[in-house]
């Protein structure tokens, strides 16, 4: 069944039109009251439901508070963002944002009292007046926001949820947008990053049957460096091993910025900001060290810096540090390894869930970046429409003032293949219409580290099995699918005006009516088994492992968005209005290759197979896998670098042709 749309008439209008038309019940039980529409999410039905929490549980709330003109305040971002446009680059300060649309002291006075009358505790109120954080008892809870909280199973998660749409008095219901942490949503964010992986019972097979088996090569340094003998898929039976995992000379020379980084434009000038939960305590030492043994040389002196919240709770909903802290790797060493002369600023958020926002509020309160690389999101789009109006206004505010937010698209496809998610759809914030989407390729670097080609990532894996004679897949390949850069239609968002002209209404309009959203934006190197090398701490000592994932192309493109950034007269800001009329050749058309791409495990335990990314496909133009493509060295800097070179080129030469 498809996905209900949620869908708002036209992206200019207000963050209300997202909410969910429920609460007739709620509003006529009680009269003084009404709903927080689209508290509740979609998964909180009388099936899932699997017992309640503790009735003296502590429970952590952030309350939004609705902007002011927030329809104004999405018209404002629009016209700053969009070359051509009277206001383009005159971007507000956050001070002058806030003047203008932040909710007023006595909004936030409103709020506070009322949480106080109901018995909550109150902790602080976010910069620029946007939420009131809380805690309470969920017997608290329930009484203050008739939230009749329960427990529901989801995705092999026990998470709370209220089992109706939160109401507040009326005089207080018209301030609010959003009760963040009535819904546990943290377990369902993840950070979207891959691992090679190897098949433990085809080595097993193997060792069963060693005649059979070819002898072990090894994993290449470049594309073709070394091959295995494997059964005959697509007409031979020779296929190239995969990458050990590309350093930053051969990210830099394929994707044509060497050159340009080498004569100074490198980022100086620009900060990028890396936004994930907890903080590495070797992080600064390790991205050091990759930097010198990459030839990049020692950080400058105060290049990189940490703003960590803490103390930091949630770590078994949140999947514990150690997985955060090596994503933090990932997103330290790749933006620095594209932009080495920009500023690092690293924000450790206290966890995965309301925490993840507390960084990015501070964050556009602050200034503290014109690039934002976030590689992280929700597994689809089914998180409570209100937490989904809360984070959209903060995207609004960062657009408004030149601030770029960029978000891995994920790395489970459209979802559904991966049984993440009853229907396709996009991963959320990559699918808000104020972020730019980073979708994910499989990259070929030849001897010489030159570009060679790109695929859309897509990944599926065809086990071998050595026990027959001869050696046979157990299924035919391409085999099963392991994992892929995340895109696909949007269930919440109509399409925006830049995408107009250039997405194919064979996407934008997959589930009929309008036009909807369609993610990615663009794309960079994603796929593990063509992976970069990440080097970080692991149990005391300096480890290198290679790691893909739209977690690595994100920040690959901000980095490179750093570069471009260098010089300009204003920041590139929120960068999709630019970068869809962008001149051709900016970009790299990512289309399918002639004949399919494979790699070997270098053991010859499984064949992979490229550019099989669930129901999502690449095709010649814009496509949900890698967008309008990867970024073409100096001509896409040139062309969204500063001034006349802002990219006025309309869409020509054929690069964004409909499929």
């Amino acid at each position: 069944m498809r996905h209900t749309l949620i869908r708002r008439a036209a992206i200019a209008v207000g963050v209300s039109a997202l909410a969910l038309p429920f609460a007739a019940s709620a509003a006529q039980a009680a009269p003084t009251r009404q709903a927080v529409s689209g508290s509740t999410p979609a998964w909180a039905t009388p099936a899932n439901r699997a017992g309640n929490p503790s009735s003296s549980q502590r429970v952590d709330v952030q309350v939004f508070l609705k902007l002011r003109n927030a329809a104004g305040a999405e018209r404002f971002a629009n016209q700053v963002s969009t070359p051509g446009s009277k206001q383009y680059g005159k971007y507000l300060t956050a001070n002058e944002f806030n003047a203008r649309y932040a909710p007023t002291d006595d909004s936030v006075r409103a709020v506070r009292n009322f949480l106080r009358q109901q018995g909550l505790t109150v902790s602080g109120v976010g910069q620029g007046n946007r939420y009131v954080e809380a805690s309470g008892t969920v017997a608290e809870l329930n009484k203050a926001f008739g939230a009749d909280l329960h427990t529901y199973s989801y995705r092999g998660h026990k998470l709370r949820a209220p089992g109706r749409q939160a109401t507040l008095p009326t005089n207080v219901g018209n301030l609010v947008l959003s009760v963040n942490g009535l819904a546990q949503t943290g377990p369902l964010r993840t950070p979207f990053h891959h691992k090679v992986v190897s098949n433990s019972n085809a080595a097993k097979t193997r060792s069963a049957a060693p005649k059979a088996a070819p002898a072990p090569a090894q994993c290449s340094n470049f594309w073709g460096e070394h091959n295995q003998t494997m059964p005959q898929a697509y007409g031979r039976t020779e296929f190239p091993t995969y990458i050990c995992g590309y350093g930053t000379d051969q990210l830099q020379t394929a994707y044509g910025v060497k050159k340009a980084i080498a004569t100074g434009t490198n980022g100086a000038g620009t900060t990028i900001a890396i936004v994930d939960a907890y903080a590495s305590p070797t992080m600064q030492a390790d991205a050091d060290r990759y930097a010198v043994d990459n030839g990049q040389g020692h950080y400058a002196k105060g290049q990189y810096s940490e703003k960590v919240f803490k103390p930091f709770d949630m770590q078994d909903e949140c999947g514990g540090e150690d997985g955060w802290n090596g994503e933090e790797a990932i997103d330290v060493e790749a933006a620095h390894a594209m932009a080495p002369g920009a500023t690092i600023k690293y924000v450790g958020a206290k966890n995965c869930d309301t925490g993840l926002d507390a960084a990015l509020n501070w964050i556009i309160q602050n200034h503290a970046a014109n690039i934002v690389s976030d590689s992280w999101g929700n597994l689809g789009e089914d998180i409570p429409a209100s937490a989904i109006a809360a984070e959209h206004t903060i995207f609004v505010q960062a657009a408004a003032e030149g601030i770029g937010m960029y978000f891995s698209s994920g790395d489970s496809g459209d979802e559904v293949t991966a049984g993440n998610t009853p229907s396709a759809q996009p991963d959320y914030p990559a699918s808000d219409p104020y972020v730019t989407a980073v979708g994910g390729t499989s990259l070929a670097v030849g001897s010489d580290s030159s570009y060679g080609f790109e695929t859309g990532w897509g990944s599926t894996r065809a086990v071998v099995d050595y026990t027959q004679d001869p050696a046979a897949y157990t299924q035919a390949p391409p085999g099963e699918f392991y994992g892929g850069a995340g895109g696909g239609t949007s269930t919440l968002f109509d399409q925006p005006a830049y995408q107009r002209g250039v997405v194919p209404a064979s996407l934008s309009q997959q589930y009929g009516g309008a036009p909807a959203r369609v993610v990615p934006d663009v794309a960079a190197l994603a796929d593990p088994y063509t992976g970069m090398a990440v080097g970080r701490t692991i149990d005391g000592e300096y480890t290198l492992q290679t790691w893909g994932g739209t977690s690595l192309a994100c920040p690959l493109f901000a980095g490179i968005q750093a570069d471009a950034s260098q010089g300009r007269s204003t920041p590139i800001g929120f960068a999709n209005p630019l970068m869809y009329q962008l001149k051709a050749g900016s970009f790299r058309d990512v289309a399918p290759q002639r004949t399919p791409v494979a790699v070997a495990t270098p053991t010859g335990s499984s064949l992979v197979t490229f550019d099989r990314d669930s129901s999502l496909f690449t095709a010649p133009g814009y496509d949900n896998v890698t967008g309008v493509g990867s970024p073409n060295g100096t001509s896409y800097l040139a062309a969204a670098g500063g001034g006349s070179h802002g990219g006025h080129g309309g869409h020509g030469g054929g690069h964004h042709r409909h499929h």
